[in-house]
């Protein structure tokens, strides 16, 4: 039998998402609470250049923890394992018409490529929303920043309809890209 690439396409597509649903049953994701931030801490460090302090990266995780609810931290666990965190800032003050930032997303490396970070985005996205209308305001704009060479592009792109929206050059270690969705 011939396997076009589309057929390879859909049979990828109900592969992985038997998997990532089966992976769902057994994962949450909530807010952060002070117990998590440790692990967090580990998981930024093993993700980003500038986390590979440990003692330093739980230092940002805690300060932003303790910015609540400028910050707000969202993680993926499994039974008690963190599988991942996704931080989400607020920008310009509590506004009327919101702009958050998703500053950061990260899953552990032996868990990347399995549909984590696209949950951990979807699910903490809502309840960022549900935060907004709450106290009575809307969410106008979100922001992610990433390397221009990233594949997590598509993934903002995709869970958020975030578009690029310019680059900075030599920012951090490289290029970074500024993605917006317009709400």
């Amino acid at each position: 039998m011939l396997v076009t690439p589309f057929a390879y396409s859909r049979k990828w597509t109900r592969v992985s998402e038997k998997f990532i649903a089966s992976l769902s049953k057994n994962m949450t994701i909530q807010k952060a609470t002070k117990k998590d931030l440790a692990s967090i801490a580990k998981i930024a460090s093993e993700s980003f250049s500038g986390f590979k302090d440990l003692k330093k990266s739980k230092k940002w995780v805690s300060c932003n923890f303790l910015a609540f609810p400028r910050g707000q931290y969202f993680v993926a666990k499994n039974k008690d394992n963190i599988l991942g965190y996704a931080l989400w800032v607020e920008k310009g003050g509590f506004r009327k018409e919101s702009v958050f930032e998703l500053e950061q997303l990260a899953v552990k490396k032996d868990f990347q490529g399995q549909g984590i970070g696209t949950e951990i985005i979807k699910k903490s996205f809502l309840e960022i929303k549900k935060y907004v209308a709450k106290r009575g305001d809307s969410l106008k704009i979100v922001e992610v920043t990433t390397g221009t060479d990233n594949k997590a592009q598509n993934l903002y792109k995709k869970t958020l309809g975030a578009e690029p929206e310019c680059v900075i050059k030599d920012f951090f270690s490289r290029d970074e890209l500024i993605m917006i969705a317009r709400l």
